[in-house]
């Protein structure tokens, strides 16, 4: 059985500060460690409750993983939903900390500054993913990409990008003026973007829903998804999704 040692460091780890120190983060939820298994993140251990179906853990990938058994009160100890399925991971980040700029390879890439909301940065990197966009670029003022809540709403999708970069906006600004033609600004007072003319790679730009996007980006042309309701603007987790879903398309198009 798990100790109170044990109990105490997963609890730590719900804490940015300890998560960067150990370069250690939770998972919890069997599709969620599924699905970051199957994306080739490495699990140090796999916890589970005296209620846990152990016949899940037959199935590949769970397979020749440690398993440390808890109890179900010490198990709620550290469980950090409601309603738990009894089974949480402790996976290695060490690959996703403390990256440069200078390891992007000028592919296209999302940069987020500023979003504050763990769940539409979640959604945001599983989007990411679906497309295709192998690193995402955060300003210091986002939220921590290994908050629980986030890892929750990405189910393992950081665990298919390369890189998971954070810095300061000066520094983004540099890189992306040295390295893309094409750098875009979601804003609603842009241009509309079906009348964008994109040749080569870019760079998407969105800042909180809140606040908008830095004074700093707006020197990058503005780019607007046309509305036709009355709603007053998108979350930006949705709009993420359509400006990626144009931009890629409008790529592969010429």
């Amino acid at each position: 059985m798990i100790g109170l040692n044990a109990i105490k460091f997963i609890n730590s780890l719900k804490i940015k500060k300890n998560r960067e120190l150990n370069q250690k983060a939770i998972l919890e939820g069997y599709r969620l460690i599924y699905e970051s298994i199957n994306a080739g993140i490495k699990l140090d251990y796999l916890v589970v409750n005296e209620n846990f179906q152990e016949n899940l853990l037959n199935k590949d990938p769970f397979k020749n993983l440690t398993i440390k058994y808890c109890s179900k009160n010490n198990f709620n100890k550290i469980s950090d939903t409601k309603n738990s399925q009894g089974i949480i991971a402790i996976v290695d980040i060490k690959k996703y900390l403390h990256q440069s700029l200078e390891k992007l390879d000028n592919n296209n890439l999302v940069v987020l500054d500023g979003i504050q909301d763990p769940g539409n940065l979640g959604t945001i990197i599983r989007t990411c993913a679906w497309f295709g966009i192998n690193s995402i670029v955060l300003t210091s003022g986002t939220v921590d990409p290994f908050n629980l809540k986030c890892i929750r709403s990405a189910m393992g999708a950081h665990f298919n990008l390369d890189n998971i970069i954070q810095d300061s906006r000066l520094n983004i600004i540099n890189y992306l003026k040295n390295n893309y033609k094409n750098i875009y600004v979601a804003d609603m007072e842009g241009e509309n973007l079906n009348k964008i003319k994109l040749v080569g790679n870019w760079a998407l730009i969105l800042g909180s829903e809140a606040h908008g996007i830095s004074s700093e980006f707006k020197q990058f042309k503005k780019i607007t998804i046309k509305k036709i309701g009355q709603i007053e603007s998108l979350n930006v987790s949705v709009a993420n999704g359509i400006l990626i879903n144009h931009l890629t398309s409008k790529l592969k198009r010429i």
